[in-house]
């Protein structure tokens, strides 16, 4: 699939109603744990200002404030998905406003400098250019800053790896599809994650666009990475 800023926004805009339902069978409802844990490792403190990049329906930010009362923006492509986290927003925290913002994560509308804290949550692996969302990340964030990014892997244990790839490519498609009436989005859900760069490709990457990896650490058998960079 074409993964030009329209095409992933309109896709996004399209699965919104089961985006989380998504995120549940993709991550075998472990999901919830992993963003605790990125939460934890990315330190955040209550006077950090925290930028949320591919904010879809707002899980990782409504923690973050859950667990630190810091100033938070969301930033996503698609209307549909910020829609949704401004709704869950306000039920979670009545009578606050959730920032949102509707914007690419290869141009984000923010000055140098503006954050402490960034973090992106099965976002990155959906960006036509990694080094391009990277430059812009690095260029955002204070020194030193930090980034966190949360994202779906294949698992390294030949065992276990051909239970979930049967788990991706049959199973999941066709529960989304039946659920959302669009198998094909999930079919690119599917593939996205076999075609995203490996941990230690990814590793190198980071590096290249001025991010030191502070740990690089595999969740669920590997299913999952959270990488801690600083700028």
């Amino acid at each position: 699939m074409d993964k030009s800023s329209k095409q992933i926004r309109k896709l996004f805009d399209d699965i919104t109603p089961t985006y989380d339902l998504l995120n549940h069978l993709l991550s075998m409802s472990v999901d919830k744990g992993w963003r605790k844990r990125t939460l934890a490792e990315l330190s955040i403190v209550e006077t950090d200002r925290v930028l949320d990049i591919a904010t879809g329906t707002g899980d990782l930010a409504i923690s973050a404030r859950m667990a630190k009362n810091c100033p938070l923006v969301g930033l996503d492509l698609s209307r549909g998905m910020l829609m949704e986290a401004v709704r869950k927003w306000s039920q979670a925290f009545e009578g606050d406003s959730f920032q949102a913002v509707q914007g690419d994560a290869l141009s984000i509308p923010f000055g140098d400098g503006t954050f402490d804290k960034a973090m992106v949550a099965f976002g990155v692996r959906n960006m036509p250019d990694i080094g391009g969302f990277l430059d812009e990340a690095h260029r955002v964030l204070r020194t030193p800053g930090r980034l966190a990014i949360l994202e779906f892997s294949t698992p390294t244990n030949p065992f276990f790896r051909q239970i979930y790839l049967l788990y991706l490519t049959k199973i999941l498609p066709f529960i989304g599809g039946l659920r959302s009436g669009n198998r094909a989005a999930y079919k690119y859900l599917s593939d996205s994650i076999q075609e995203f760069p490996s941990p230690p490709v990814l590793c190198q990457i980071f590096e290249e666009h001025g991010f030191k990896v502070i740990k690089s650490i595999p969740l669920t058998m590997g299913i999952c990475y959270l990488h801690i960079l600083e700028k």
